[in-house]
């Protein structure tokens, strides 16, 4: 899994939804705003599990030329 800082992460698990902004990738640390712009920080290996076991999906912004 490779997120960068800007890109979205669509959180699912059962009917709960959340939408998680990257603020910024530190080493093995990820720095998340959350919707209602609250901030916390993830281990990385946590997210990749989340990926694998699919709760999340990453949306990457589009660039603009």
């Amino acid at each position: 899994m490779d997120i960068h800082s800007g890109d979205t992460l669509v959180f699912a698990v059962d009917n709960m939804t959340k939408i998680w902004k990257i603020s910024k990738v530190d080493n093995n640390v990820v720095k998340i705003f959350e919707e209602d712009g609250s901030y916390r920080q993830m281990p990385y290996t946590y997210l990749v599990e989340m990926f694998e076991r699919g709760y999340i999906k990453v949306d990457i912004p589009s660039m603009a030329w």
